[in-house]
């Protein structure tokens, strides 16, 4: 469900840039909704985004202390790192509900709503974020989330490009055989 809100959200903001460009230049009537679409819309698709992108152990990992350590010590450096994801996510939701209560008594120059609402993606992202840590450690609890799951089936994504980390996955999993 995440990834069709935040296709819907990208779809809606590129459709906005792309009819306020093509009015502009061509029919030289720029709409007055348009930009602001696309501006409340970025820091939405950037939150659920983020969100989005935890949940499949998408985001930049740097494993090498981690892959040198015994289990022990690596197990803890990730709880850790969840605690950390954890307090930014709450850092997100206090500080963004704050933010948006802030400006809540202002409305946008086009739409007339307040502006808490392109500022809310901060407290709903951070929200979010920490539903992801949660459900992913539930769900590995003895592996690095924040890696593709080794488990999962790889797909060849056309002419023989399968990801490095997915590959790197797949071969551990048969036993250190790489195609």
């Amino acid at each position: 469900m995440l990834d069709g809100v935040l296709a819907l959200m990208i779809a809606a903001m590129t459709g906005a840039i792309v009819w306020q460009v093509f009015a502009r230049y061509v029919l030289d009537a720029a709409p007055y909704w348009s930009e602001e679409l696309a501006r409340f819309l970025m820091p939405w698709v950037a939150m659920v985004g983020s969100a989005a992108v935890l949940r499949g152990g998408g985001h930049v990992a740097v494993t090498a202390l981690i892959e040198r350590l015994g289990s022990g010590p690596a197990a803890a450096i990730r709880i850790l790192r969840d605690l950390v994801m954890l307090g930014v996510a709450a850092v997100l939701v206090i500080h963004g509900l704050a933010f948006a209560d802030l400006n809540s008594f202002q409305d946008s120059p086009a739409f007339e709503v307040p502006m808490s609402v392109p500022y809310m993606a901060m407290p709903v992202g951070g929200v979010l974020i920490a539903i992801m840590v949660v459900i992913a450690r539930l769900s590995r609890p003895g592996a690095d989330w924040a890696l593709p799951d080794p488990d999962a089936p790889v797909e060849d994504e056309g002419e023989g490009f399968v990801p490095v980390a997915m590959r790197a996955a797949e071969a551990a999993r048969d036993g250190g055989v790489r195609r």
